[in-house]
């Protein structure tokens, strides 16, 4: 049997790519989490140069591909201990990872940034910004190395630091957003080996020739202004949604265990303090300990919630007054002038003080709105789309065969008819499958049919053509 007409249909793939300039924190949409995502102890410097010799890397993944045009790090100089003499000559390499199971850098230098002076680096020779005259390129998904090396003649009396984050007690992962492969400080010596300096998290951020910017900007935290939570003290992070929706599946918060069996209590605020949803993380894990041990614990939400846009919000955690729980924020570095892509730009961290929320005190300074609460928010991951159809088109006789093909494997149905009131449906075919064929039967000649192909996918997505026809001789 031939067909008098018949045509094929051309599958079309289409990728949408989403790049969002400005907003590629360590925690983001792309990572399935919403918050800084991070935790920290403190600072932990590691000296470049000195009496061992040390170099040091910092490793990360990019995410994104472009021209990187400079990078913000922290560098600690002029203090005892930390630098000394004039700091040295810093050479400021960026490599190409050496594909190892190690993945320490490998020798291919992509770019070279000199520091003759570190004394006079701009705009902070604590935070200063260095630019390369040749930006090197660098493609998302791969990883790459920054090392520092002190080039001094005299490496051992002139010596610098670079500052990172660090965990006094890290786990695997050390954090809970990150791979430890994906982002790390290295430590390396005159002998050419590498040790990741295992709890440290690279204070760095990548700046892009096209205006993308990404890293970690969080400058410290504030360990030593920890606040309880216990009866009517508790603390929360104020968020005002930016970008695009938020589905929020649970909430995550790092805290240390101090006393009592009782739960740690969540609760989910709209601005008018009507509740969303608050439940309770029991007691049991989060390790109590002595002295204090700081922990990530998480709530999963009984459904998931959407954060609008533009809409503010509270994630409180607190507990009953015969248990105590505690927990400090770690800083963001907008007043050094780091991206606001670098950390969460959508709250601050606050704590109850008499019956009223307020922002941190620290360094003297008190209701401060630049700390975040070592939190996080998981996404619900985003539904596959629904097949795409293309191009259906019949093979026409008395019996006709329907074909057409979808972009993921999907169950085939067809409704048809005289009219578009379509009739007739043919029995579903359950195979999940890209290319499609049904036959319709008993056709009445010289008829125009009309036809809407269906396919649906593994999760239920169901997409159904527009109107189509055919003509049965």
């Amino acid at each position: 049997m031939g067909f008098g007409k018949r045509v094929f249909v051309l599958l079309c793939l289409i990728v949408f790519v989403f790049v969002a300039r400005g907003h590629a924190s360590v925690c983001s949409d792309s990572t399935g989490c919403y918050g800084p995502g991070i935790g920290s102890d403190g600072l932990a410097n590691t000296v470049v140069g000195g009496p061992a010799g040390n170099v040091v890397g910092y490793r990360f993944r990019a995410g994104h591909t472009g021209s990187l045009q400079q990078i913000h790090v922290y560098l600690m100089q002029g203090h005892a201990g930390y630098s000394s003499g004039t700091g040295g000559q810093l050479r400021i390499t960026v490599n190409t990872d050496d594909g190892t199971d190690a993945h320490n850098p490998s020798g291919i230098v992509l770019a070279t940034y000199l520091v003759s002076a570190p004394a006079s680096v701009t705009p902070s020779i604590y935070f200063p910004i260095f630019v390369f005259a040749a930006p090197p390129s660098l493609i998302e998904g791969q990883l790459y190395h920054i090392v520092f090396t002190d080039v001094d003649a005299s490496p051992t009396t002139n010596y610098l630091s670079v500052n990172a984050q660090y965990y006094e007690s890290p786990s695997t992962p050390a954090q809970p957003t990150i791979g430890d492969v994906d982002r790390a400080v290295l430590l390396g010596g005159p002998d050419g080996k590498w040790a990741p300096r295992k709890g440290y998290l690279p204070i760095l951020e990548l700046d892009y020739q096209d205006g993308f910017s990404e890293g970690n900007g969080y400058m410290e935290a504030w360990v030593g202004a920890p606040q309880n939570i216990s009866g009517p003290a508790g603390v929360q992070e104020t968020i005002t949604v930016s970008g695009t929706q938020k589905n929020v599946a649970s909430a995550s918060i790092r805290v240390a265990h101090i006393s009592g069996a009782d739960p740690l209590i969540v609760r989910l605020e709209n601005s008018d303090g009507t509740l969303i949803e608050e439940g309770a993380i029991p007691a049991a894990a989060i390790p109590l300990t002595n002295p204090a041990s700081f922990t990530w614990a998480t709530f999963n939400f009984s459904s998931a919630h959407a954060l609008l846009p533009g809409q503010t919000y509270y994630l409180q955690f607190g507990a009953a007054a015969t248990s105590t729980y505690q927990a400090y924020p770690i800083r963001k570095g907008l007043a050094y002038g780091f991206q606001n892509t670098t950390y969460f730009p959508d709250g601050y961290a606050e704590f109850n003080q008499n019956g009223s929320w307020v922002g941190w005190t620290q360094w003297g300074v008190a209701n401060r709105t630049d700390g975040d609460l070592q939190f996080y928010f998981g996404l619900v991951p985003p539904a596959p789309p629904s097949p795409v159809i293309s191009n259906a088109a019949a093979a026409t006789w008395i019996s006709a065969m329907i074909e057409w093909s979808t972009d993921q494997p999907s169950m085939s149905q067809i409704e048809y008819g005289i009219s578009t009131s379509y009739a007739g449906m043919s029995s579903l075919d359950s195979s999940l499958q890209t290319n499609h064929s049904v036959v319709l039967s008993g056709l009445v000649a010289n008829t125009i049919y009309h036809y809407r192909v269906i396919s649906t996918n593994a999760s239920g997505g169901r997409t159904v053509s527009g109107d189509l026809i055919f003509s049965a001789p």
